[in-house]
Parts: structure tokens; C-alpha cells; sequence
């Protein structure tokens, strides 16, 4: 009586496995280790130097083609600026130190068609897993499209807020104000002296009438 349950499920398992995949057409992120708001210091952004341990397997197979835990060394890149494929520049954003993800790549944003070496065939779907090890903060970019990962629009203007931006634009600010004014006082001085040329030149003495 016990068996036939069992044998259910061997089959609907092997049908499972059998099965094919659904592709990946666009990118998938999910996370496997959350940390802690409070315990969460800083967060990726473009432009930030990251150090990541990975590991890649193939989405189709499941073979792993590259790790960096077998080198026991993280790979360190910076992020937004192409140094990766697509979908890490767009799957690593607004992460923590210590925060696991999990990433579906599709071919679009991973090696196209064209593949990398003979362990990425042309057109692969791939899946990392990755941990960010450490962030050195860089200069931060401008997005101009619409995959930031839960970056708040703070962020975008946080070089307005830096000190040295306040202090050349209060520079500038002065420099035209004191342009302004100068411009304005050689204007009154270009005025007020034909004024005084004509006061100070001497005036014609009448002429007297003689009477005998």
C-alpha cells in the first residue's frame, strides 16, 4: 500500500527532471542571505569598487564553469562601468556587505551569441551565485535607464551635496556677483563724467554796455 505513493512520486520527480526548462528572457534576481537594515553600513552603487565571490553554472545543465571559491579569492571589478557582463552591472546594485544573491542571466545580458570559450556555448542562460565581500566607494554615475535595484533617487544628486561642489559653486556665484557690480559701478563713473566736464568748463562772461 506504501509503494504505489511512492512509486507517484519517483515518476512525477523523473518527469520534473525531464522536463524543459522555461527560458530566461530577462534578468532574475533573488536573494539567499539578507542582512540586517541596522547592520547594513553601505550599499553598492556605480562606480564603487566591489569585491565578489561567485560561482557560475550553466541555467540548462546546471554545470559550473568558473567559481572564485576554488581560488579562494574574490574577484574585485567596478560596478556600472562594463567591466562585467550586463547583468552584474545591473544585478548588483544597493547591495550589503555580506548579502548573498542569486542571479539569472539570460543570454542577452550574459555572452550573446557568440558564448566565452569552450565552457559558454553561444546563447546560454547563466546563474550566479554571489557574496559581496568588501565596497570602496567611487565616484558616483548617472543611471539613464530604469534597472537600478531599489536605489533611492538620493543617491543620484549626492554630488551636489558634497562640500567641495558647495564650495565651487559658491565661488562661481560671488565671481559673477562681484563681475556685476564692477560692471555696474564703470557704468555710473561712464555717466557722471561728461556731467562734471560741463560744470566745470568756463562759463562766457557777458558782455558789458558801455553808456556815454
Amino acid at each position: 500500500m506504501h509503494i504505489l505513493p511512492l512509486l507517484v512520486a519517483g515518476f512525477a520527480a523523473l518527469a520534473s527532471a525531464s522536463a524543459p526548462k522555461k527560458p530566461i528572457t530577462a534578468l532574475q534576481i533573488g536573494v539567499k542571505h539578507r542582512v540586517p537594515e541596522e547592520e547594513c553600513t553601505k550599499r553598492s552603487h556605480d562606480g564603487d569598487t566591489l569585491s565578489m565571490h561567485y560561482t557560475g553554472t550553466l541555467y540548462d545543465t546546471g554545470a559550473k564553469f568558473d567559481s572564485s571559491l576554488d581560488r579562494n579569492e574574490p574577484l574585485q571589478f567596478t560596478l556600472g562601468t562594463g567591466q562585467v557582463i550586463q547583468g552584474w552591472d545591473q544585478g548588483l546594485k544597493n547591495m550589503c556587505i555580506g548579502e548573498k544573491r542569486r542571479l539569472k542571466i539570460p543570454p542577452s545580458l550574459g555572452y550573446g551569441s557568440q558564448g566565452a570559450g569552450s565552457a559558454i556555448p553561444g546563447n546560454a542562460a547563466l546563474v550566479f551565485d554571489v557574496e559581496l565581500v568588501d565596497i570602496i566607494p567611487g565616484r558616483r554615475t548617472f543611471a539613464n535607464n530604469n534597472n537600478n535595484q531599489g536605489s533611492s533617487s538620493d543617491d543620484r544628486f549626492e554630488q551636489f551635496k558634497s562640500p567641495l561642489f558647495l564650495i565651487s559653486t559658491g565661488g562661481i556665484v560671488s565671481l559673477f556677483a562681484a563681475m556685476y557690480f564692477y560692471s555696474r559701478k564703470s557704468e555710473a563713473s561712464a555717466a557722471k563724467k561728461p556731467a562734471d566736464a560741463s560744470s566745470s568748463k568756463p562759463k562766457p562772461k557777458p558782455k558789458s554796455t558801455r553808456v556815454d
